[in-house]
């Protein structure tokens, strides 16, 4: 069944995104293209800078609204009318997350792969092998500097960012199904659960801020500034495994929220 529910998310999200894709390439083609007839005539400039913005603007707006899709059909599926039928499907509150989930993630990364094309099509020719060429000279220092570990360096920031991501979208999902809990305005709810959840990080933050300051006055940076000092590539390796444990905690954290909402208090009403 969760194959089923993969399939037609996959079919749902590709009726709605495939245009933009393809808007977004034609773009970058036309952007293209529009270099081959470069003059000094005060139109070209109008018409390729027109062009330039139209494909920042489409690259950003193929991004949006690939968020924006998920999360409206995470609502739309689960909390409103068609939750009806949704849970009363053979499917887990689990299975339910994890394919709203991994499909919003796949189309996220297939939104960067075609802006990321479209922009590389518009840069197509001497650009594109000056930023290949200072890619493979930095990737070159680096490995000079430090060898294997920028490789591992490369993996735990893609992983980090793979996490943060999926903590991100978890932590919409659990605004929208707390909020779903109201009685009425429930959209309205889920945006107040938002902002409590960013006031109370805000607190945290602040907290940590001051108790920063209060350390930093006892030499406690001081002595942390001398380890990284003397052990730069284990404190970098540390920093970004915490990032990853840190997000990772989250991630699980507002998993078991949506559960423990979809499963004991769910209102379709």
């Amino acid at each position: 069944m969760v194959k089923k529910l993969l399939k037609y998310e996959f079919i749902s999200y590709l009726r709605t995104l495939t245009p933009m894709y393809l808007i977004l390439l034609a773009i970058g083609l036309f952007n293209r293209v529009l270099q081959f007839f470069e003059n000094d005539h005060f139109s070209y400039d109008i018409v390729f800078v027109s062009s330039l913005i139209a494909l920042i603007i489409s690259a950003i707006v193929c991004l949006v609204m690939t968020e924006v899709i998920g999360i409206t059909r995470f609502y739309k599926n689960l909390y409103s009318s068609e939750g009806y039928l949704s849970f009363t499907l053979p499917v887990t509150a689990g299975q339910h997350l994890f394919a709203k989930l991994f499909t919003l993630i796949v189309f996220t990364l297939l939104a960067l792969v075609a802006t990321l094309a479209s922009l590389s099509i518009a840069a197509m020719g001497e650009m594109l092998v000056e930023i290949f060429k200072a890619a493979g000279y930095l990737f070159k220092q680096a490995y000079e500097m430090v060898g294997i570990h920028t490789v591992f360096f490369i993996i735990e920031v893609i992983v980090m960012l793979l996490v943060a991501l999926i903590y991100g979208y978890l932590l919409y999902y659990s605004c929208i199904t707390i909020g779903q809990t109201a009685k009425k305005n429930r959209i309205l709810a889920a945006f107040g659960v938002y902002f409590v959840y960013y006031a109370i990080t805000q607190v945290f933050g602040t907290i940590i801020a001051i108790v920063g300051t209060v350390f930093g006055q006892a030499g406690v940076f001081e002595a942390l500034g001398r380890v990284m000092e003397q052990h730069p590539i284990p404190t970098m390796h540390s920093f970004f495994l915490i990032c990853i444990l840190f997000y990772a905690a989250l991630a699980v954290a507002f998993y078991f929220i949506n559960r423990y909402f979809m499963n004991k208090k769910l209102n379709l009403e």
